[in-house]
This record gives structure tokens, C-alpha cells and sequence, in this order.
């Protein structure tokens, strides 16, 4: 049968994924099994890695805080309807400003 197989780099990373023959015990079929894993890794890993044995978490806490400071910037980020609510609010204030209802 096709299943979808990962070929790794010398870290363990996923380098590429690839479509193989596999038979039913999740060996691979095609010629060029070198770095071919059947195996998927559990879904939640941010950077899957493959041990020799499992996949584990390959991500660092560095790459982690990043990713998490990356998050909390986006979160922060006014959203497109916010800016055009608060740019009208800045072009209402402006005129009346201007005609001196406020000062």
C-alpha cells in the first residue's frame, strides 16, 4: 500500500516527505530506503524528530521561546477592522476639532 514516509537529515529532522510502497508491517518498498521513516509522528511536535527508535520533540527552548514571543506579537497586532475603527475615530475627532464642537 502508499503511505506517506519522511525522509530525514543526519540531525533526525524531516527533510521531505515522500509518497512509498509500504508493506503491512511498515517496511518500505521502494529502492532508496536510506533516511526513509514509516513511522508518522504523534501529532504536537513543533519539530518532529526521529531518535533511531521514536519520534520526540526536537525543538529547543530557544526555538521555543521564539516561537511563543512570535505568538504573543501577532496576538498583539490590531486586527484590519480595528485599524479602520480607530483611523475613523481619529478622522471624527479631527473634524470636530476643527469646528470646535471639542477642544
Amino acid at each position: 500500500m502508499k503511505k506517506q514516509v519522511y525522509k530525514i537529515d543526519e540531525d533526525g529532522l524531516i527533510n521531505e516527505i515522500y509518497v512509498a510502497e509500504v508493506d503491512e508491517n511498515g517496511k518500505i518498498q521502494d529502492e532508496d530506503k536510506s533516511h526513509l521513516i514509516s513511522l508518522d509522528p504523534p501529532h504536537g511536535l513543533f519539530k518532529a524528530k526521529w531518535t533511531g527508535v521514536e519520534w520526540i520533540e526536537g525543538e529547543t527552548e530557544e526555538e521555543k521561546a521564539e516561537r511563543e514571543a512570535q505568538r504573543l506579537l501577532e496576538s498583539l497586532k490590531p486586527s484590519p477592522s480595528e485599524i479602520s475603527n480607530a483611523e475613523l475615530e481619529i478622522k471624527i475627532v479631527t473634524m470636530l476639532t476643527e469646528l470646535e464642537v471639542i477642544q
